[in-house]
């Protein structure tokens, strides 16, 4: 069971992770670089990027391997 509390935390920006930060590997410092681009990016610009890997169409349909009929652990049945 959640408290106010914790419901708070949900709507509060998170602090971005320097990808800088000492003792870091260089795969943690470029994921980090990636959310950082990806927080800062415009909602046009996410939208972009999941045309380009395939997930929506242009026209804002979702590409058939993402809206398919299957069943799916993760979509409601009714």
């Amino acid at each position: 069971m959640s408290t106010d509390d914790e419901d708070d935390d949900l709507d509060t920006p998170l602090e971005p992770l320097d990808p800088e930060a000492p003792g870091l590997d260089e795969d943690t410092r470029r994921r980090r670089r990636a959310l950082l681009k990806m927080q800062q990016a415009s909602v046009e610009e996410i939208f972009q990027a999941a045309v380009r890997a395939g997930i929506y169409t242009e026209d804002g349909k979702l590409t058939p391997p993402y809206c398919g009929d299957e069943p799916s652990a993760h979509r409601p049945t009714d």
